[in-house]
């Protein structure tokens, strides 16, 4: 089901940006006798550190032959309270179901060293059985490519 979703994603992903890297993990449990995996994959607008940055993570739901896919979408830059809600108000309108997490970092009180916003959302897809699930399907991934390629090209007017 991974491998499916990575070329499905590939070919709708790259008319709304670029895919920079597709990593795979597996993840063996030292307690339980499970062996998960899941891939990363991380596509932005353009190859620029300054720019949002979103991580698309694949897991496979096996026993549903599913697959979720869960999103967070970077912007690496500081913003003020009013941009921090134009961004979320801007998200929201392209993916109702999205959430923002305010990150900062400081080295001594008062001095920040970083900050970033991350919005992120998930959802589950099932593989596709019959043709109007795969136009379904289709439809789907094609809408979450173009909510995405929107989502880290979103501008914070000042």
């Amino acid at each position: 089901m991974l491998q499916f979703m990575v070329e499905k994603l590939n070919q709708q992903l790259h008319m709304h940006g670029m895919i920079s890297d597709i990593v795979l993990r597996s993840d063996h449990s030292l307690l339980e006798e499970s062996e998960g995996q899941e891939v990363l994959i991380t596509f932005s607008e353009a190859e620029d550190e300054k720019q949002p940055k979103a991580t698309i993570h694949l897991f496979s739901l096996e026993e549903e032959d599913s697959c979720e896919i869960e999103v967070e979408i970077d912007y690496p830059y500081s913003l003020q309270d009013e941009e921090i809600q134009q961004l979320w108000t801007q998200a929201k309108s392209l993916v109702a179901e999205c959430s923002l997490t305010e990150k900062r970092r400081f080295v001594e009180p008062g001095k920040q060293a970083e900050a970033n916003v991350l919005l992120d959302y998930h959802f589950v897809v099932q593989l596709p059985q019959t043709e109007a699930e795969e136009m379904a399907f289709a439809e789907t991934l094609a809408r979450f490519s173009a909510d995405l390629g929107m989502l880290v090209k979103l501008v914070i007017k000042k």
